[in-house]
């Protein structure tokens, strides 16, 4: 196991860890069964825990005058969380792949907010990484309750993967001590967390040693840093969910909140004071030379179209942009721009804003951070300005900047692009290299036939009522109905003239859904996080994808959902498409099969993966449709299971190119009612610590669901239930994966 270990850390750091530990699952008898790596995957050997630093200038220079001004701290949100996701997904992937069962975990998520059955735990993840990171030999907790690391103290952002291979461990630390109780968490906490309404102190045993801590209220804790309460207002002695919900609905949203706790610590070995700047203690670092290829390898992976680096001298005299605003010492302003894929929706521009220049900010920032210098993103300057002032200002570019106080020399670079001929088989196989696990082809005119077929079996509503919430995060749900038109979608519907569709398929970690639900944490945190983060892996090779097609000549565009017939799911990230989104691409394409839910099979992973399409003017030629439309034979496994009974027990069946397919007729109202409304326990709520069931009425009208949803209690979970499609999770059908290592 060495060699494999060696590889898992190799592998993280590749991907953007800064450190990684391994833990043997004995370190971890004391947890809690409902969130312990054990009571997720019960034959678990080895935890890996992967951790990113923060940018000491977002720490150091947020959260002045008050803790509301989170700044440049925010980058955790947009850029740290989600690349740790990453990581986690990769790694668990690549272990699969290997023959080991692997779990992995989201990296900042709190999925029970109240007890669950046993577990009295408020505020409850997974699992918790501070601990798993302990446990990992990576460091010490501190007497904040955070993870103190030996080079970069609290800020860290961390994640864990759960897997069955038997790695080989790491030593607990036993370097220098890494907390000496200066107590500036305690003085500076602006809600008082530390010592009032403290019970007990907590003691916890990991690897042999003990760690001593307060034992906070954390809906203190989270008054402003979760909850957006204003810091302003007069904090009651006692607080509680009740108290949270009775000021949410009188005061109203404020803001987030920077936590002081992190913010005011730093170890001994490495703390040092420069109040001219900030309140918060520095961290103590040596520079090193500043190596332009490296810079040029993270323009490369993230497709950057151009990038200046200017001296600051040239901004101090705008007092719109102003770098030493931002950064004190700034030296270097780092301006780079991505060309917009002008034919993308707006919903995917968004997303390459997030995930492409956000990332690639952070990675140069980060860089230099590493390299003993002061770097910071998210600045608050108007990129813009600074492109005009530049003279590098055009319209389909989305810019950002990076500061530094690294001295750098001007430099500019711009991407060459080479108009290739696409050769379908090559095509196919960059879009493998791009890490799809399925590829397939079709064009517009075996849409079309299709489309005509489905329409004559399949009745279409002219229009499509749907409940809204324009209520804030938490309360009572105030309910809107909305008439929207609703049609089967095509091509021709996301990009003019378009030719053909590309379908790009994703396969997630089986254990992921296997575990599900099931004793001892009877969890569906972890299948909720493989949706979302399968859909943005999904995303980012379509990014890749339609970057080539555009430098090639070719438009494109890319969609969840090609014929908008899915329905949509609650997540505690946001509304997913649910997984019966573009099953009739991956039909169309080759791909796969139409299972008796209506979501999508496939020979290689049935009901296991995830699918996004692409669609383009360039036209690629069909691939061949399944010779077997039927996979599902006399099971019916997710049509007994169903807790709507959504799923009906006779079914309509359309041929396409010499091979009938059994579609089913869903009750779209009823599926919608357990998922998309979570007002079915057994789709996942319950297990969140919010057990409500309602059933589906006979009469399904959209002002029985409105009243249904107001006379719901949500709590303070309203924004945070997760679904787990039982139809899914009861699919005997794994498929015969192929390993790519």
């Amino acid at each position: 196991m060495k060699k494999l270990t060696e590889k898992i850390k190799n592998l993280a750091k590749k991907a953007g860890a800064d450190f990684v530990g391994i833990a043997p699952i004995e370190r971890f008898k004391n947890a809690p069964l409902r969130m312990s790596p054990q009571g997720i995957l019960p034959d678990a050997k080895s935890i890996i825990v992967c951790g990113i630093h923060h940018l000491d200038a977002a720490v150091e220079l947020s959260g002045e005058p008050t803790p509301h001004q989170t700044g440049a701290y925010s980058i955790q949100s947009s850029y740290m969380n989600p690349k740790l996701d990453d990581i986690s997904f990769l790694l668990a992937r690549f272990l699969e792949n290997k023959g080991y069962r692997t779990v992995p975990i989201v990296s900042s998520n709190i999925w029970r907010y109240t007890g669950y059955k046993d577990l009295k735990v408020h505020f409850a993840p997974d699992i918790a990484h501070r601990y798993a990171a302990v446990a990992a030999g990576l460091g010490e907790i501190g007497w904040n309750g955070l993870f103190l690391h030996p080079e970069f103290g609290p800020r860290v952002r961390l994640v864990s993967i759960i897997t069955e291979a038997n790695l080989v461990p790491a030593p607990m630390y036993t370097g220098e001590k890494l907390c000496d109780k200066c107590m500036q968490c305690v003085k500076n906490c602006p809600v008082d967390a530390f010592r009032k309404e403290v019970k007990k102190i907590n003691e916890i045993e990991i690897g042999g040693r003990i760690y001593r801590f307060p034992d906070i209220n954390k809906w203190r804790c989270g008054w402003a840093e979760n909850f957006g309460l204003n810091l302003a207002l007069k904090i009651p002695e006692k607080v509680n969910e009740q108290v949270i919900m009775q000021y949410l609905e009188k005061y109203g949203l404020f803001a987030g909140e920077f936590g002081s706790c992190l913010r005011f610590c730093m170890i001994p070995q490495k703390r040092y004071y420069d109040k001219i700047h900030t309140h918060a203690p520095g961290r103590k670092k040596r520079t090193s030379r500043i190596n332009i290829r490296d810079l040029n390898e993270i323009l490369k992976r993230y497709g950057i179209d151009y990038l200046i680096v200017e001296n600051r001298n040239n901004f101090t005299k705008d007092a719109l942009i102003h770098p030493e605003y931002y950064l004190p010492d700034a030296q270097s302003i780092i301006l780079f721009g991505v060309k917009k894929i002008e034919t993308v929706s707006r919903e995917f521009d968004d997303l390459m804003k997030w995930r492409i220049i956000e990332y690639a900010s952070f990675e140069i920032a980060h860089y230099f951070d590493l390299k003993g210098y002061s770097s910071i993103t998210q600045t608050g300057i108007d990129s813009n300005l600074v492109a005009h002032k530049l003279g590098a200002w055009e319209k389909n570019v989305s810019y950002q900047t990076v500061l530094t106080s690294a001295k750098l020399p001007r430099f500019t670079f711009v991407r060459k692009t080479q108009k290739e001929k696409i050769e379908e088989e090559q095509f196919r196989n960059f879009c493998l290299r791009q890490g799809a696990d399925l590829v397939g082809f079709f064009d517009c005119t075996r849409f079309e036939k299709f489309k005509q077929i489905f329409l004559e079996n399949f009745k279409m509503p002219q229009c499509k009522e749907t409940v809204y919430d324009i209520s804030g995060p938490y309360g009572k749900f105030s309910p809107i109905i909305k008439e929207e038109h609703f049609s089967l979608k095509g091509p021709e519907t996301h990009l003019d003239n378009a030719k053909s569709v590309i379908v790009i398929g994703l396969h997630y970690p089986d254990a992921c859904l296997d575990r599900a639900k099931m004793p001892p944490a009877e969890s569906v945190g972890p299948y909720a996080f493989a949706q979302f983060e399968t859909l943005n892996l999904l995303f980012d090779i379509a990014y890749t994808v339609m970057k080539k097609l555009n430098d090639c000549g070719y438009r494109a565009n890319c969609s969840y959902d090609l014929t908008g017939l899915a329905s949509y799911v609650i997540s505690s990230r946001g509304l997913l498409p649910d997984a019966r989104a573009n099953a009739f691409a991956g039909l169309l394409a080759g791909l796969a099969t139409i299972g008796k839910n209506g979501v999508a099979i496939s020979r290689e992973f049935g009901q296991r993966q995830r699918f996004i399409s692409i669609i383009t003017d360039f036209p690629f030629k069909n691939d061949p449709i399944y010779k077997k439309g039927d996979f599902c034979g006399q099971c019916n496994a997710c049509i007994e299971h169903c807790p709507a009974k959504a799923i009906p027990k006779k079914f309509r069946q359309i041929e396409i190119e010499g091979t009938t397919f059994t579609i089913p007729d869903i009750d779209y109202f009823a599926c919608d009612w357990a998922k998309r409304y979570a007002l079915m326990g057994e789709e996942g709520p319950k297990y969140m610590g919010v057990d409500h069931t309602y059933q589906v009425p006979e009469k399904k009208r959209i002002e029985k669901l409105c009243k249904t949803l107001t006379e719901t209690t949500w709590g303070v979970q309203k924004r945070h239930l997760n679904i787990c499609e039982e139809c899914i999770r009861v699919c005997p059908l794994k498929g015969k994966r192929r390993s790519k290592c």
